[in-house]
This record gives C-alpha cells, structure tokens and sequence, in this order.
C-alpha cells in the first residue's frame, strides 16, 4: 500500500472512530435537563420516545445530548423487512411490554464482540423470532424477522435471551412480540380505562387497520400506550393468519414497575398493574395465558403491589420474580432509581453475592480491591455505574434467562436443564419475603411486605405461592441452591447498589 494510501485510510479511521465515540448518550445530562423541566418520566435517554423528532430548540437538545437513542429514533432508518417461520409448525408468541429495562439499552456491539461467551446469541437465533417496531416506533413500521440484536435497534432488552432460552428448553418455535416505553406507568398511560386508550368499540371491525385509520394511534405519546399494543397485537395475528402460520399466545412477560412510585401505595399500584394485565388477556383472546413479571427494583411499595396483583387478575396464574441485588428498610428517605444508587444511604443493604459470583461491573467501586485472585471475573452488569443503572449486555441477558427460567418452571411441565437453574441469578440469590416484624439488614436481603394480612392470607385470592405448572429439573440439586450467597452476606458492605429497574 502506498504512502498516501496510508494516511488516507488513517484519516478514514480517525474521522470514523471520532463519529462513533462522540455519538454516546449524556444520560446525567438529560436527567438534569428532566428535573428542570418537571418531567419525572424522563431518567435516561432511553425515555424521551418522540422528543427526538421535534423540530424545535428541544428536539435539537434531545439530539445532541441523546445522540445514539436519537440516531436509532431517526425516521430515516429503514423499515426492516418482514420473514415470516415456516408454515409447518404451531409457533408460541409472547408478549413483551413495560418500561425502560423492558426497552434496554445493552449495546447490540458488546453482545456480538463476545461470541465466545455467548455464542448462542449470536445472529439470527434458530428458532425463535421477533415482532415489532423498526425504531422509531410507528404503526407503519412493524416487523416479523428471525430474533437477531440489533435488528431493530442498536441496543435490546430481555427478548433476546428469554425467546432462546424458551426455545432451547421447549424446542418449540418462539416468537417474542415486544412493545416498550420507557419511563412509563401503569396509573394512566397504560390504562386501558383513561380516555386516550380508548377508541369507539361499537364501530370498531376488530382489524389493526381499522384502529390505524380510526382509534387516534400515537406511538410519540406515553398517554396511548395500551391503545398502541392493541394495535400491535392485531399486526402480529393479523400477519401470522396471513402468511398461514400457526401460532398460539403462549404468555406475557411484563417488566415494569418504577414509574409508579408516585402514583400511590402497594394497594393501588396492584390494582393498576392488574386492570393492564387483564386487558393484555382480553385481546390476545385468552383469559388465563401465564404472566410473569419483574421490575420492582428494591422498592416494598412496588414489591408488594407486584405481589396482590398477582393475587387479583382474573384468571391467576401470574408470577412476580426478582432476586437479591440489595434491600431497602424503609428507614430513609432516600429513593434508589435508574441515575440514584443511594450507595451511602443507611436504608440500603448491599448483596455483593451476585458480583462475587458472576463477576464485578468495571466501574463498580473498589472493584480491584474486592475482587483478587484469578478467579475473579468481569461481568457488565449496567450501562454507565453510577450515572445509568439500566441493564448492560451481560446483565440484559441475565434477566432474559431468569424470566424464562420462572416462566417454565412455573407454567409448564418442560425439564429444565440443572445447568441452566445452577446459574439462574434468582435461584441462587433469592429475594424472599422478610418474617413478620423483621427488617432487612445486612446479611438479611429480604423484602418488606406491606400488604394486610387479610390479603396475604385470603383464600378467595389467586394462590400464589405454590407451582401452578410443575416445571421440572434433569437434577433435583439444582433446586433451592444459595451457593456464594453467605460470601455475599459477609462482604454485604454499602459498597453500592447493585439493581435492576
């Protein structure tokens, strides 16, 4: 290559390298300029949905500050074009929905620069595909393609990992269908009750065509959000009938839970997550498909509203799951969320167990003094520690894996393979209920429960603590295991949070 060949393939490179790095979210940034503005919505870039498309002095904010979100928001990008299974075998469809961590923000990147420690995740995955919305989200944008990152987005949520684990423990065709809004909450805006989820149902002929041409769609609003699954649930139906493929709803996975943390106490929290819940039944066309929901964070409130939801949607069969990251008493006032790791607070009790065991994120404090010797390991659990709390690629993964794991072994008869429940983070770090008049402490990561006890005892209630579907393991050593967790409860210091929203 000639000298002049050589630096002009150096400039490339820099020029390129310059244009990537600098296109990285400021999410402390956008938080800020959040609290300015009274949103209380808005944590990260991950939340701003429409506000990149504003041609105004705020859509011009919103790009130079959440540069990649924006980038995957242009309307520009091109509409992903849609291939269908095969015709020869009944698919299961899932359906995915919540806020922020439901959308993600683990880089598609990181998942394909790692091919050796997750190989199965690589490219389009055998087996399983995925539904939705080339970003940003349209009614014109939908999509059916092989599950592959980054297809629709450059970053992704629990799909990836939760449709390949079912598929892999079922060997049965899994489709994922997700719609997700960050920053979003189940007291309105997921609402099917409040006015803007609402559409003239008398005149409605139950097509997606229909609500698109008359049900006042709007994928750049949180106040439609109910409305625009419907729609979303039609597309998918709509285009598997279509293209002859069988398909059942086979559940729903629900990760939400932050964006309530104003809207009132366990009762009402419960209550709403329920109606949303009950909705998503009535038009998937099944009053009891199996629902398995996370997202409570550390929060007791939340926790416990997840907990008598899953007592009071009709038709039960719904499972709230989370694991021991850290635990909050209640005995401060400060509140742990997406940019707040409340690591110095006298309320949080920190569970080191998961990093000792999986490995530390590389920003985590004193990471190189807690972890030493050659077995300790580097596991990206967040986006940015401290300032994003937002799952990363490794974490994202996690979670996907450990919705799957609760999801089988729940509602079905599948075997699970010991190997896949010997590494699933809530088996191994379990988030149980505190005893009665206990409090966590270090050493003690367990959840408050609010709830009456006329509640928590009721036998008119859904019964929610036993295994409705009898999902069994190929070793029962698997079951029950706390391995590296009494290491945890040593080390458990206020050394961080570590927690998933």
């Amino acid at each position: 290559m000639t000298r002049s060949c050589l630096i002009f393939t150096a400039l490339a490179w820099l020029l390129l390298t310059a244009r990537v790095s600098a296109c990285v979210d400021d999410d402390v940034r956008i938080a800020e300029l959040a609290v300015q503005q009274g949103r209380d919505d808005i944590s990260a870039c991950v939340d701003v949905l429409g506000g990149c498309a504003l041609q105004d002095q705020m859509g011009q904010t919103l790009r130079e500050v959440c540069c990649q979100t924006c980038s995957d928001n242009d309307v520009g990008n091109g509409v992903v074009e849609t291939s269908l299974p095969g015709t020869d075998e009944t698919i299961q469809v899932y359906l995915l929905a919540g806020q922020s961590e439901c959308t993600g923000q683990a880089e598609a990147t990181d998942l394909d620069a790692d091919s050796q420690g997750y190989p199965e995740l690589q490219g389009d995955i055998p087996g399983v595909w995925f539904a939705g919305y080339a970003s940003p989200a349209a009614a014109d944008r939908f999509f059916i393609a092989p599950m592959n990152a980054g297809t629709d987005r450059s970053m992704f949520g629990p799909e990836i990992s939760f449709g390949e684990r079912m598929y892999a423990v079922t060997g049965k065709r899994t489709l994922v269908m997700k719609y997700c809004v960050g920053g979003s909450q189940v007291f309105s805006q997921w609402n099917p009750e409040e006015a803007d989820n609402m559409w003239d149902t008398s005149a409605d002929d139950g097509s997606a065509q229909w609500m698109a041409d008359n049900a006042g769609l709007d994928f750049n609003s949180k106040t439609h959000l109910f409305k625009n699954m419907v729609y979303t649930i039609r597309k998918t139906k709509e285009a598997l009938t279509n293209g002859g493929v069988p398909h059942e709803w086979a559940g729903i996975v629900w990760v939400q839970g932050q964006g309530d943390l104003k809207w009132g106490d366990w009762k009402v929290f419960g209550e709403n997550t329920a109606r949303v819940w009950n909705g998503f039944r009535q038009h998937i066309g099944s009053d009891d498909v199996p629902i398995i929901d996370t997202g409570c964070s550390t929060h007791n409130q939340l926790k416990s509203g997840k907990e008598y939801a899953t007592q009071i949607v009709k038709g039960c069969k719904a499972k709230n799951v989370e694991f021991a990251l850290a635990s909050n008493d209640d005995t401060s006032d400060c509140v742990p969320g997406p940019t707040e790791t409340c690591q110095d607070a006298t309320n949080m009790h920190t569970n080191v167990g998961p990093s000792l065991y999986y490995g530390y994120d590389p920003r985590f404090p004193e990471a190189e003094r807690l972890c030493q010797g050659a077995s300790c390991k580097e596991f990206n659990w967040y986006r940015k520690f401290p300032e994003n709390l937002h799952s990363a690629y490794e974490g994202m993964i996690l979670k996907g894996r450990m919705l799957a794991n609760a999801f089988l072994s729940e509602f079905t008869s599948a075997t699970i393979p010991s190997a896949f429940l010997d590494e699933d983070v809530a088996r191994r770090f379990p988030w149980n209920r505190c005893p009665d008049g206990t409090l966590p402490s270090d050493g003690n990561f367990c959840w408050i429960d609010y709830r009456d006890e006329s509640v928590i005892t009721s036998s008119e209630l859904c019964n929610t603590t036993s295994n409705t579907g009898g999902g069994t393991t190929d070793d029962s050593s698997a079951t029950g295991m706390m391995v590296g967790q009494g290491l945890g409860m040593i080390l458990g210091t206020a050394i961080g949070l570590f927690f998933f929203v």
